[in-house]
């Protein structure tokens, strides 16, 4: 009887350690909006330029669901003026509005892509221009769409060994030429990964687990970055998150820092420098209610 009994308890306590197990592995694999999720592992433009949408889109969760929170707590407190609240944040998190970059006429930069192809995919009767595309197949793209009167230019760049890629939006009309948009990524070690824009600097680091680990955001409010202040092609420019604040901090007008456990967001948009701090623990379980 006394064996028998061992028996029973040790298969029972064998059945609650191996419940526990799983029920650990189910834990360690939830997956939170916050956390970086590659979609696309092609060592290609296209798939670099998934990566950088990827990166972008785990760290605008963490800002938007932190400062969701943040402010609900606000309205509980003063349901009828918390707008009115110092601490309210009334400012939408967007450091890098997409404009050309998300349209279908960059989706063509792939290596099946050729001159050929080009005149049947990008011809739109309405557009009544010339079509130049001129491509390496793998590290190099432009496209060009010229009338009289302007001149439109998509270019694209990739390099392999960085997973960085440099994208330009220019526009030329006459003797003037512009750069209405530009859009840089470079990869740095396993999982540090730094962006720039005309507008935008970011520099962020996730751990083994995907779990961002620090980043430093900051969106201009005087002039614009240029293409003299290149990271491209492997970001030799970039001296880690002191770079994004490197032209100074009256530069900017909102600054989103996150570094163990706390976003710290920093605006002068509406005035005066504001600093608000927002503990990612106050908030926890808002990110597995964000599925």
């Amino acid at each position: 009887m006394k064996l028998r009994f061992i028996k029973c308890l040790s298969f029972f306590l064998a059945l609650i350690f191996t419940l526990s197990s799983c029920s650990k592995n189910e834990e360690q694999k939830i997956q939170t909006p916050d956390m970086l999720k590659i979609t696309n592992t092609e060592d290609s433009f296209i798939g670099c330029r998934e990566r950088f949408l990827d990166v972008v889109d785990a760290m605008e969760a963490k800002v938007s669901i932190l400062e969701a929170g943040h402010n609900k707590t606000i309205e509980v407190n003063n349901p009828s003026e918390y707008f009115l609240e110092t601490d309210y944040i009334l400012t939408a998190f967007n450091p890098f509005p997409l404009g050309t970059f998300d349209l279908p006429i960059v989706g063509g930069f792939t290596k099946h892509m050729n001159e050929e192809e080009a005149q049947k995919y990008y011809d739109n009767p309405t557009r009544h221009c010339d079509i130049v595309f001129e491509s390496d197949g793998e590290t190099s793209f432009l496209l060009k769409f010229i009338t009289e009167e302007t001149t439109e230019e998509y270019s694209a760049e990739f390099n392999k060994k960085a997973d960085s890629f440099r994208y330009i939006f220019s526009t030329e009309t006459g003797e003037t030429e512009e750069t209405a948009e530009f859009i840089e990524f470079v990869k740095f070690g396993e999982k540090e990964y730094a962006m720039q824009s005309k507008t935008t600097r970011c520099y962020i680091e996730f751990d083994d687990e995907n779990k961002i680990i620090s980043f430093c955001c900051g969106e201009l409010r005087y002039g614009e970055f240029t293409l003299e202040d290149s990271i491209f092609p492997d970001g030799s420019a970039v001296t880690g998150k002191n770079w994004v604040l490197s032209e100074g901090k009256s530069q900017f007008s909102n600054i989103h820092t996150f570094e163990n456990g706390i976003l710290t967001h920093e605006d002068c948009s509406s005035g005066p420098w504001k600093s608000i701090k927002i503990n990612e623990k106050d908030y926890e379980s808002a990110f597995y209610g964000a599925y």
